[in-house]
């Protein structure tokens, strides 16, 4: 009990740190602020849809937007059933432009890919050009999917080149945007 006064501080800091990582995101991204909002709010309903349904293989799926855009990414298999339906329920979102996948059949290794990512993602924060927030990885079967919004084709050039380079990548798929300015 000497020390029962951390764990109100270990969540007071741990809102703390939140609350200012939410804040570099809305901050540092491309976007206007209502894009990100209107973007996070399909991204929810597109993944709740996909969690509700009763088509086998879909819950796993990852959802993306950016600008209307969004990008489903996962392991499932062409011409299926849960491709026809996470085409259909992302199709059917209000505020939808468009809908791009990035799927494999299968995934060797959760691990190798989780470590993929990190890679990747610390190849990003390492270079004081880019923002880490401006950029969503997703690794499946060491395929990189990068979505994201910046504001020079520069930058886009830098995120692949900093993707390629990464031990273990079999390939890499951009739905990079650039920003009007």
């Amino acid at each position: 009990m000497r020390h029962a006064w951390l764990l109100p501080i270990a969540f007071l800091l741990n809102g703390c740190t939140t609350a200012l990582y939410a804040t570099y995101e809305v901050t540092t991204d491309q976007r206007p602020f209502e894009t990100q909002h209107l973007d996070v709010g399909i991204a929810g309903t597109i993944k709740a849809r996909l969690l509700e349904s009763p088509v086998k293989g879909i819950g796993w799926i990852e959802v993306y937007c950016r600008r209307g855009i969004v990008v489903l990414t996962g392991v499932v298999e062409r011409g299926s059933a849960a491709e026809r339906e996470a085409l259909a329920v992302a199709h059917h979102v209000e505020g939808v432009k468009r809908v791009e996948t990035y799927f494999v059949p299968s995934r060797p290794s959760l691990v190798s890919d989780y470590t993929i990512k990190v890679k990747v993602n610390a190849r990003v924060v390492a270079d004081w050009d880019l923002r880490f927030s401006q950029v969503s990885t997703s690794v499946l079967a060491g395929h990189v999917v990068l979505v994201g919004v910046v504001d020079r084709e520069e930058k886009v050039k830098k995120i692949l080149d900093h993707a390629r380079a990464t031990g273990g990548v079999v390939a890499v798929k951009s739905f990079i945007q650039i920003a009007a300015n």
